[in-house]
């Protein structure tokens, strides 16, 4: 079976449209390197090219016209029909698809959040609450394509989206973590890895280069000069790694995680850069179930900041 994804289809017939992969990524509202990444990811599961680069820019391969034929109502029909189901669901029934980061249920920080929203469920027994968790390229999809009515995503995350309301909920600590039986965490005192000594690991919310230079800056900030930053497809990745051993990681503060003892954190001082968890909406397509719950939320995230 081939691994194909609605997310790589979806990416495919914007370049196929376009043929140009800046005018798909300014449609899209991702990066180039991104696009193109899906792109090489989609012909190694079909195990073709679907496209040709020369000197006007790209073409459609035989292989890829056909595919593109094929695709482009099929996909449109199911994008409708689940926007259909989302408009029959905010009519006839009382709902709210909220969407979560994977570390939301591993970070003791979104502790009041969880309450806010449990309290929000208990007051309002007639609307359902549907959650999920993603990671984030994912989540940042469902909230555009409106699988998601609300999601919550670290504020760095959020920057150039159009068409998107936001709202500040709680600061994240940011903290070094290491495994435990790494060298430097033998104590409580916070000491530095020496410049270029160690491999930081991130996860990528909108494609690897930005995480990346993201985490380079990050690290700066706090006197860090990492040998290397790489990327991992997730946080289960992340936390397997660190906690082999391998590298290190600028986080969050995941005391939830099975073994959190194998990993060490080290809490960075709080900076105006520290990141915000923020809620996030579709501007001109929220339901009034889901206003009353933005509402909700304390205008001032300090209140709902636990460290």
């Amino acid at each position: 079976m081939y691994n194909i994804t609605l997310y790589q289809i979806y990416v495919f017939l914007s370049v196929a449209e376009h043929l140009n992969i800046s005018k798909a990524a300014d449609s899209l509202y991702i990066s180039q390197p991104s696009i193109s990444k899906t792109i090489r990811r989609l012909e190694d599961s079909t195990g073709f090219k679907l496209f040709i680069r020369n000197n006007r820019g790209l073409s459609l391969t035989p292989e890829g016209e056909y595919l593109y034929s094929k695709f482009a109502v099929p996909y449109s029909n199911i994008i409708q029909s689940i926007q259909y189901a989302s408009r029959m669901s905010k009519k006839y029934g009382k709902t709210i698809q909220i969407g979560y980061p994977s570390t939301y249920d591993a970070s003791q920080d979104y502790d009041k959040l969880r309450a806010l929203i449990a309290g929000f469920a208990q007051i309002n027994p007639d609307i359902e609450l549907i959650e999920n968790l993603y990671e984030f390229s994912e989540l940042m999809h469902s909230l555009i394509t409106g699988q998601s009515d609300i999601v919550f995503l670290p504020s760095f995350v959020l920057s150039d989206l159009r068409g998107i309301s936001t709202k500040p909920v709680c600061r994240s600590r940011m903290c070094l973590a290491m495994s435990s039986s790494h060298k430097l965490a033998s104590g409580d005192t916070l000491i530095l890895p020496e410049p270029e000594t160690e491999i930081f690991y991130t996860i990528p919310y909108n494609d690897d280069i930005a995480a990346i230079s993201y985490t380079v800056s990050q690290l700066a900030l706090y006197g860090i000069i990492p040998k290397e930053v790489r990327t991992v497809p997730n946080f289960q990745s992340l936390i397997r790694i660190i906690k082999q051993g391998k590298g290190m990681g600028l986080c969050g503060y995941f005391s939830k995680t099975s073994d959190s003892d194998k990993i060490k954190y080290y809490p960075m001082p709080v900076t105006k850069n520290t990141p915000y968890l923020t809620a996030a909406w579709r501007t001109d397509d929220i339901s009034p179930y889901a206003q009353a719950f933005v509402d909700m939320i304390p205008d001032n995230p300090d209140d709902m900041t636990v460290f």
